[in-house]
């Protein structure tokens, strides 16, 4: 297996369809922390593949960003962040 990272994936997509194959691509490599916010851990190989199945969408009316975020950033929750549990008595996101 290839070395792997930590990505949040971001999108702003206008158009409804476009927007639902977006989600519907991402739900397959990570997990959704907003509507339109998902954080997903990729190999190289997974990389090139979700940005290859995005490109093919050829969108339209926004884009998707990918950030690579470093093993050691800290994740920090404020408010009422499903999924999130901490041993600190503070919550982590990224």
């Amino acid at each position: 297996m290839g070395r792997d990272g930590k990505y949040v994936v971001a999108y702003d997509v206008a158009d409804d369809a476009e927007r639902e194959k977006v989600a519907k691509i991402l739900q397959g490599f990570g997990d959704r922390v907003q509507k339109s916010v998902f954080e997903c851990r990729l190999t190289v190989a997974m990389r090139h593949r979700l940005a290859a199945r995005l490109e093919n969408l050829e969108l339209a009316t926004g884009g998707v960003l990918l950030y690579r975020i470093n093993d050691r950033s800290r994740t920090i929750a404020i408010g009422d962040c499903p999924g999130y549990v901490d041993e600190e008595p503070f919550a982590h996101v990224l």
